[in-house]
């Protein structure tokens, strides 16, 4: 059965999540509100964005996935409704969702409501309500309409890239255990790698190859993993790899391929 799923950077201390629930449930009784995460970075679209991405496929098709992060940062910023890959999110007009994928959604429709100008507390005051309509119909109709792709608000990311010298990429986010998580894919790592010696360079730092296991590392150690994202991962063992190495996000990462 599909989910409702709740994504914000409201945070546990005050009734902000509680009430966006209550107006769900004031709804339908019986829905199930599944919690994502609500100790998102403060206004961080960015971290919003990587979270949400890395587990919503899990989730299944026609799932509604409401996202409460930075919402009306600017003036009469519209809520919206986008479909990916039978999957449907809303949340605000600020970019967010642009970076669950590359590519434009599938659709995109701004949400019409009364209160849709009016409204402090759109999570609230507009997304719960439309969140039940999405999943009881399966579908984005009589929602509103559809937002052209130029009125889309979209985020432009640094790229990899990469020869059959070096892969170059960039630290995409840094995880509650200070871990670095790069945009460095195993894909084109195992294509690259095969036959050649690794280097795996940071600020100053090296590391040569990459290691299965967390627990192949001791104590203080920096490593190198592909994450269960698929991912280049650095980290030090019981240890903050962010603080400890001085990165932050979009830190340049390489990974040099050489004869052995």
């Amino acid at each position: 059965m599909p989910l409702i799923t709740f994504l914000s950077d409201f945070g546990w201390r005050d009734h902000y999540v509680a009430a966006v629930k209550a107006k769900i449930l004031s709804e339908d009784t019986n829905l199930q509100v599944i919690d994502i995460s609500h100790n998102i970075t403060k206004h961080d679209i960015i971290h919003a964005a990587y979270v949400l991405k890395s587990v919503y496929k899990d989730f299944p098709e026609g799932s509604v996935h409401l996202v409460a992060v930075n919402s009306r940062s600017e003036p009469n910023e519209e809520m919206i409704a986008v479909e990916i890959k039978n999957h449907f999110f809303l949340g605000s007009n600020n970019g967010l969702l642009s970076l669950l994928r590359e590519k434009d959604p599938d659709k995109i429709i701004k949400i019409s409501s009364e209160k849709e100008i009016k409204g402090n507390f759109p999570a609230k005051d507009i997304l719960a309500s439309t969140v039940v309509k999405i999943l009881k119909s399966g579908n984005l109709d009589g929602i509103g309409e559809s937002l052209a792709a130029e009125d889309f608000k979209k985020f432009i990311t640094p790229k990899v890239k990469a020869t059959r010298e070096i892969i170059q990429g960039h630290v995409v986010h840094i995880d509650d255990y200070g871990n670095l998580i790069t945009d460095i894919l195993r894909y084109d790592y195992d294509i690259l790698s095969k036959g050649k010696s690794v280097q795996i360079k940071f600020r100053n730092y090296s590391l040569t190859g990459v290691q299965k296991h967390y627990h192949e590392s001791q104590g203080g150690e920096a490593f190198a993993i592909f994450n269960d994202q698929g991912v280049l991962e650095i980290g030090i063992k019981q240890g903050n790899a962010a603080e400890l190495l001085g990165m932050e996000y979009n830190s340049m990462v390489s990974v040099k391929f050489g004869e052995y």
